[in-house]
């Protein structure tokens, strides 16, 4: 007599679930609570296996996730940063020559060892659509084709307008907006998902059209830092700066301010932030000293605690870089730590500490104590840098 009552739901029940637990997810996310904004998202994926803008973000949570999480202490260790950038700079040096000498298939051939180093470089992307372009007009003498393709990340806020809603899904739509835009055009189907993103978020279009903006901007500041680079132009470099700026719809007048920018950061920029290192070992301290140098921080140094508590007090540091263990008769990183906890103007500066991986129990003991982060020796850069980053960023 009684049946079982049906448990379907209409279509646009679904899409006001699906989107309810999309919005808790980049709750979650913002307060860093990865595990239960995956759970949200799970919840989505079982009303709606198929569905795109879940499974996207899905990724995207379990990237971020990753990158917050510890790195592998036995992961191999890559190339620093400089090495990088100085091993990108001689792909492109070669593949310029090699384009002098109309080898343009070897020159792809190098602009793909710049991939192997860098995927998302978005300058060595415009590189290889100019080398494409030359061996089109090789095939069809005087035969001029140009057609829009290419895109980048974001640019800066002074030249292009800023948006600054208080909430995380801005951020996730520039980045949507970077894959969508890295292969040269939106395609219908990344145009739709954006659209639906756009939807469930609630971004105007407005706030669309600066964020896209922006990513084409910054990716064109990129490619113009890195071609004045070594102080000139090459003709090759500004044949691809020309085919970028119609691509991005950079106007010459965002053209000339771009390049001042740029000119005058070579003169020398305003520091981020100052830094403290504390590291008795004076290879590691020259080391980090150079790492955030390269990323525009001032630095301070010292290689006891007690001169650092000292230098401090001269020059007051935004975030502190500090060893744990010192040679016997120093102070050691947690009598460091428990001196600036006890100075008024001190005790809210970020401490990050670091120590031998193998030391499992001091970092434990760290944590336990207050410390916002531990480091393994040897020491990530990459890891560093973009904690220290973060960190400031939160302040």
């Amino acid at each position: 007599m009684f049946g079982n009552k049906s448990t379907t739901i209409s279509a646009d029940q679904q899409k006001e679930l699906i989107t309810r637990h999309l919005r808790s997810a980049d709750e979650l996310v913002r307060a860093r609570n990865f595990d239960a904004a995956l759970e949200e998202i799970r919840k989505a994926l079982n009303i709606d296996p198929k569905h795109s803008l879940a499974r996207s973000f899905q990724q995207r949570i379990l990237l971020i996730q990753k990158q917050s999480a510890s790195p592998d202490d036995h992961k191999p260790k890559g190339p620093t940063q400089e090495e990088t950038t100085a091993m990108i700079s001689q792909h492109f040096a070669v593949a310029e020559q090699m384009i002098a000498k109309h080898m343009y298939q070897d020159a792809l051939k190098k602009i793909a060892e710049v991939y192997a180093v860098d995927p998302g470089n978005h300058f060595a992307k415009a590189y290889s659509d100019r080398i494409e372009q030359l061996i089109l007009e090789q095939e069809q003498i005087g035969t001029k084709i140009f057609r829009d393709a290419v895109a980048p990340q974001s640019s800066d806020d002074d030249i292009v307008g800023t948006v600054q809603p208080d909430r995380g899904s801005i951020e996730m739509y520039e980045e949507l907006l970077k894959e969508a835009w890295f292969d040269g055009k939106v395609t219908p189907e990344e145009e739709s998902q954006l659209k639906e993103v756009r939807e469930v978020f609630g971004i105007t279009d407005d706030e669309h059209s600066v964020v896209e903006k922006r990513v084409k901007t910054r990716s064109y500041i990129e490619a113009l830092k890195f071609a004045w680079k070594d102080g000139v132009i090459s003709d090759m470099e500004r044949s691809v700066l020309e085919m970028m700026r119609r691509r991005y719809s950079i106007s010459p007048e965002e053209h000339s301010e771009i390049d001042h920018m740029v000119q005058e950061a070579k003169k020398g920029v305003k520091p981020k932030a100052r830094i403290l290192i504390v590291e008795p070992d004076k290879t590691i301290l020259v080391s980090l000293m150079k790492a955030l140098q390269m990323h525009n921080f001032e630095v301070i140094m010292a290689t006891r605690a007690e001169d650092a508590l000292q230098v401090m007090i001269r020059q007051t540091p935004k975030l502190i870089v500090s060893e744990t263990i010192f040679p016997p008769g120093m102070m050691d990183g947690f009598a460091f730590y428990k001196k600036i906890q006890e100075h008024p103007a001190l005790k809210t500066t970020p401490i990050f500490f670091l120590t031998d991986a193998h030391r499992q129990n001091v970092i434990r003991a760290a944590m336990r104590m207050g410390f916002d982060l531990c480091l393994p020796k040897p020491i990530d850069m990459d890891l560093l840098i973009a904690a220290i980053e973060g960190r400031l960023l939160l302040k």
